[in-house]
């Protein structure tokens, strides 16, 4: 059955691996920070951005898209970023901040002004979600539709912590009442154990994108040990504090969003589909889609239904 499931799946897509030279690795001086985003797709195509989630001490930033960026290029173009503290981008200048949301978020909106292409197509995962929401909300004008990912950041205060419908196989990776990994080889089979909370198949994970992971790990668990530890110092308050804007959480804010996203939850994520519900009830005017058979990293479970999903959503209106 997974055989078959893996077989069916990955039979025909492409990737950044298989096909280096559809995809640019470019370089952006955004706020002072030398910043690296992946480029494809038609300068003449509607501009479409991707918002990665948290790259929690390993630095995964653009490359999780890798079964998305070439297909949906021939529709948009499309521009990954690497946010601060992962990929190829710089950590912030105040190490203390490193995994901060906001901080992140206010780097994003930067490196959106500094495209100038905008009005742009905004889609975020996760911790993405959120900055993605964020901009939305403080410029709208720079954002022409809105797609959000499976995000508790989104949906639960504190990013969902301890929170319920979270499920224990991904909350036990990291030390109790934070988001401090603990116990991650940083090997191929090490890498896959750890996604394998996160994806509904791991088996579907290709050697190039776990040893780039292994690759990106190795540079930036050591720079996010000591901040990252940090941050928690203080029993999660900064957690908490960081997915406020204006004093509330950012859930508070959906009702002033001028766009409304579709939401895009998987059936079996590990930030638990009731909560994708929850958020979606409180987005008036809202779609939203829940993929079976795929867990929090959805646009790889289902890679093709969610590129088709994305492309139908973004051009409904054309």
């Amino acid at each position: 059955m997974t055989d078959n499931l893996v077989q069916n799946t990955t039979q025909g897509w492409t990737t950044i691996y298989d096909h280096p030279g559809k995809v640019q690795s470019k370089f952006l001086t955004v706020d002072g920070y030398r910043t690296h985003y992946r480029e494809t797709g038609s300068a003449a195509s509607h501009p479409l951005v991707l918002v990665h989630g948290a790259n929690i001490q390993v630095g995964l930033g653009s490359d999780r898209w890798f079964p998305n960026l070439i297909p949906l290029g021939e529709r948009f173009h499309v521009f990954a970023i690497d946010e601060l503290g992962g990929g190829d981008t710089e950590p912030p200048r105040d190490i203390d901040d490193i995994g901060h949301i906001r901080v992140r978020a206010e780097h994003v909106l930067a490196f959106i002004e500094a495209l100038d292409v905008g009005p742009v197509h905004l889609l975020g995962q996760s911790q993405g979600a959120w900055i993605a929401a964020y901009v939305a909300l403080r410029r709208p004008d720079l954002v022409a539709e809105l797609v959000l990912v499976d995000s508790a950041s989104l949906a639960l205060p504190g990013g969902g912590v301890g929170s319920k419908g979270v499920d224990t196989k991904y909350s036990d990776a990291f030390v109790p009442g934070t988001m401090v990994r603990s116990g991650l080889e940083m090997s191929r089979e090490g890498i896959r154990r750890w996604l394998s909370t996160m994806t509904y198949d791991a088996s579907i994970l290709p050697d190039s994108f776990l040893d780039r992971c292994v690759e990106l790990g190795t540079k930036w668990m050591p720079i996010w040990e000591k901040p990252w530890m940090k941050f928690w110092s203080d029993g999660g308050r900064r957690n908490v504090e960081q997915y406020e804007v204006d004093g509330m959480h950012i859930s508070e804010h959906m009702d002033q969003l001028t766009k409304q996203p579709l939401i895009i939850w998987g059936n079996n994520s590990v930030k638990g589909l009731d909560n994708g519900v929850s958020l979606y009830k409180r987005m008036k005017g809202a779609e939203f889609y829940v993929f079976d058979k795929a867990n929090h990293f959805l646009w790889i479970d289902r890679w093709r239904d969610f590129n088709s999903l994305v492309s139908w959503f973004l051009t409904r209106n054309d």
